[in-house]
């Protein structure tokens, strides 16, 4: 019994003791080559700088294409990978920047550890720059960047950026719908002024058209007057002219009040057509605002879409060091091998325009053959670096079954030692 109390209490012990299980799931990331960096002001002047450009805007801003004939530039995408760069302040030491592994820890913190390599000092200046693209992950809450030796150098949380967006959007969206309503409400007081002067307008018209009316009254019963006094000719005569000056004045106070309704109906027209407009202006707004929320909405959905997985990648750091020491190699002998061909061309160009018109065909003939020995050999190096690339990927593949029978194996082992241990209880407890 003694036995059984202490077997239990050690452990418990061990089990209270026990550290969390951490969770590592592998990333794979592909490198975008052939961009370069437009500006140094966003680089540090010491240390290694972890760039993370959250749209193809802020990349276009910050990188540049070294476009060539034989190379292929590819555009980023921003829709389902983060894009992130790691930059180093311009020097003469021969420098490589690469990202050794990126990995996922207990499903919220996307680690990236990142590498730098120093070599021998050229004469010229370079202004080292790696750009690379990783898949997004729905649970990922931080992007941090390491360093070789997996410590922490920056990180950005992701979660808190994108509530700054929303609050961006919101404030946007408040302000263009402040701003449609100030647009809406000038505009109706600008209808309401032209309603006002239109009505102002009339009622001048018909007080205008009133005095015109009493004094044309008052010149008529002064003419009556005055033709009571005249002869019984002058008199119908006098009427005659009265007549025609009242039909004159009736056409004339007709078209005033025709003027004036035509222009009350043309600022009644032109204060709905501006109402029109202010609608049509704030429906607009809304529905931009609609769709940026459908959009946010979609991109939630999708990464909500993800599976997880276990699988823990070892000596990447040595694999990737000898990788890095093959393209160094590799750099060097093209290097040289340019060297060489503008050296052989440059003599040839002296050659050919010291010789005779007479061996212009056989140096292009040599030319020619040169040429092809020069494709037949790149050729080969092509062939030769294909090969060696699928020897690497076989080793990998072996090595990762290799782990895997080993882990099997180590599980398999620490069943037996679990399943012995039982037992031993058990043969305890009956004693």
């Amino acid at each position: 019994m003694k036995k059984l109390l202490l077997i239990a209490g050690i452990t418990f012990s061990l089990n209270a003791f026990a550290q969390p299980e951490v969770i590592i799931k592998r990333v794979e990331f592909k490198e975008l080559q052939s961009y370069f960096l437009k500006s140094q002001d966003v680089v540090n002047k010491k240390d290694l700088t972890y760039i993370w450009i959250e749209d193809q805007a802020q990349f276009d801003e910050l990188f540049g294409m070294a476009k060539t004939m034989n190379n292929t530039i590819v555009t980023p995408d921003f829709e389902d990978n983060y894009i992130v760069a790691l930059a180093a302040p311009e020097t003469r030491m021969e420098t490589y920047l690469a990202i050794k592994r990126t990995e996922i820890e207990n499903e919220k913190d996307l680690k990236i550890h990142c590498i730098k390599m120093e070599g021998s000092k050229n004469d010229y200046f370079t202004k080292p720059v790696f750009v690379a693209s990783i898949p997004k992950d729905k649970f990922v809450k931080n992007l941090v960047f390491c360093d070789e030796l997996g410590k922490e150098q920056k990180r950005i949380n992701l979660v808190k950026v994108e509530k700054e967006k929303q609050k961006i959007a919101e404030k946007l969206t408040k302000e263009q719908q402040e701003a449609a309503d100030k647009a809406a409400k000038e505009e109706k007081l600008a209808a309401e002024k032209a309603e006002k002067e239109a009505r102002i307008a009339a009622e001048k018209a018909e007080k205008e058209e009133r005095i015109a009316a009493e004094k044309a009254e008052k010149e008529a019963r002064v003419a009556e007057a005055k033709a009571a006094k005249e002869a019984k000719l002058a008199a119908e005569r006098e009427a005659a002219e009265k007549a025609a000056k009242e039909e004159e004045e009736r056409m004339a106070k007709e078209a005033a009040r025709k003027k004036a309704e035509r222009k009350a109906k043309q600022a009644e027209y032109e204060a709905a057509e501006k109402a029109r407009i202010a609608e049509e202006k704030a429906a607009e707004e809304r529905y931009a605002a609609e769709e940026a929320a459908r959009k946010k909405a979609k991109e939630e959905e999708e990464i909500r879409k993800a599976a997880r997985q276990k699988a823990i990648d070892a000596q990447v750091e040595a694999e990737v060091k000898a990788e890095m020491e093959r393209k160094r190699l590799e750099k060097a002998r093209l290097q040289k091998e340019k060297e060489e061909r503008e050296a052989a061309i440059k003599a040839e160009e002296e050659r050919e325009y010291k010789l005779q018109l007479a061996r212009e065909e056989r140096e292009e003939k040599l030319r020619i053959a040169r040429e092809e020995r020069e494709a037949k050999k790149e050729k080969e190096r092509i062939a030769r670096e294909e090969a060696e690339r699928k020897a690497q990927e076989e080793a990998e593949e072996q090595e990762r079954e290799q782990r895997e029978i080993e882990k099997a194996k180590a599980k398999k082992l620490r069943e037996e030692k679990r399943q012995k241990r039982r037992e031993e209880r058990e043969r305890e407890e009956e004693e």
